[in-house]
């Protein structure tokens, strides 16, 4: 019934989405595990402090490079609150293509697949309305 082009295009197209998932999913866990590190440290060394048990110092950083350490560790990573807006224009704009480019091609199989990018364009419009959902007010 399909070509066997056909299948295998999808295929490919869907390996490499599935890889770019994995990646994300991997930057996360490992960001994620650090922090969760960091953290376990920062706790123990709080408590140290308040039992007045004396705290090894850092080999070979003054005070104000300890400080800077610091802040760089346990302050989580600024994101663009844009951020959706960005990657919804890029999922919806890539679903649109796929649909366009089926839609066009001489194949009559390609045809019956277009379809597939309305997942693209439906995922960038949910980001789209996730963004216009919870953005702050311009005054907060």
């Amino acid at each position: 019934m399909y070509d066997d082009g056909i299948v295998w295009a999808v295929f490919g197209m869907t390996w490499v989405f599935a890889c770019a998932a994995v990646l994300i999913i991997v930057w996360h866990l490992r960001s994620k595990r650090r922090l969760e590190k960091m953290t376990l440290v920062h706790q123990e060394r709080m408590k140290a402090i308040e039992k007045g048990v004396p705290l090894p110092e850092f080999p070979d950083l003054n005070e104000e490079a300890k400080m800077e350490q610091f802040n760089k560790v346990f302050t989580p990573p600024k994101l663009n609150p844009r951020w959706p807006l960005g990657v919804g224009a890029l999922i919806a704009m890539g679903g649109a293509g796929y649909m366009v480019a089926m839609l066009l091609s001489s194949h009559p199989d390609a045809a019956m697949i277009w379809s597939l990018g309305l997942i693209g364009v439906f995922l960038g419009v949910g980001l789209f309305l996730y963004y216009f959902l919870t953005r702050q007010p311009e005054g907060k």
